[in-house]
């Protein structure tokens, strides 16, 4: 009998813990990305507490109509494997998951059911993203190498589909990029190389920079060492 009660007792201790703070209510759609915080592999470092315990099990949020805004599963206050948020309109916000402890992706979604962004993660570091316009077309899509130390390529479009910037690494030893920036009609409005800077990260100019203006006329060349502007030339 004892070890019945017993039994019986572990049992809604374990039903009040895997539904925590379902009474969470949010009126609209705001802060819907603070669960963020709570996942590790996105850099976050925040830790939920339930009934003034860390969060452990499933948990469950909602708007005041009753519908799930936020159904994670959390171990130790942190979000541990994955989690779904939902619109007030009921369409899904994002979807989160881990793929090994270090590892994760992550989707999100417009309110038209849409997607509005994808990428993975690795130790708190994006490894790759894209983001998309409601309509459907990419805008934005940029990918680093596993260790994270320098981008592979960065890319930004026109909500028309036509490139805005194409970033893209020519040469891995030496960390050379061709860049080039467009006007929204497609002709280029400048291009040149860069060049990493590996104890900044940051991408100086260097060598010959053409500037074009909308009607593709070439209108001025720039000469850079290493960032540095060492010649110019008006057409």
């Amino acid at each position: 009998m004892r070890q019945l009660l017993f039994s019986s007792l572990f049992l809604l201790l374990n039903i009040f813990l895997y539904s925590q703070n379902s009474d969470v209510n949010m009126a609209d759609d705001e802060g819907i990305d603070q669960y963020n915080s709570y996942c590790q592999c996105l850099g976050g470092d925040s830790v939920r507490y339930c009934n003034g315990l860390r969060c452990s099990g499933q948990v469950k949020d909602y708007y005041p109509d009753g519908k799930v805004k936020h159904n994670g599963y959390y171990d130790q206050g942190k979000i541990a494997t994955v989690f779904t948020n939902y619109y007030s309109n009921g369409n899904v916000e994002r979807i989160y998951r881990a793929k090994s402890e270090n590892r994760c992706l992550m989707e999100s979604y417009h309110p038209n059911g849409k997607v509005k962004s994808k990428g993975e993660f690795i130790k708190g570091e994006m490894l790759k993203w894209e983001d998309y316009f409601e309509n459907g077309q990419i805008e934005f899509s940029e990918e680093y190498n596993k260790g994270t130390e320098y981008h592979l390529y960065t890319h930004i479009y026109y909500e028309n589909g036509n490139p805005k910037i194409l970033f893209d690494l020519i040469d891995v030893k030496s960390r050379l990029y061709s860049y080039k920036e467009y006007y929204e009609n497609g002709q280029v409005e400048e291009q040149g190389k860069k060049i990493q800077n590996k104890a900044t990260r940051d991408y100086p100019q260097d060598g010959m920079w053409e500037y074009y203006n909308e009607s593709g006329k070439l209108i001025l060349v720039e000469e850079y060492v290493r960032g540095m502007l060492n010649d110019e030339r008006k057409y």
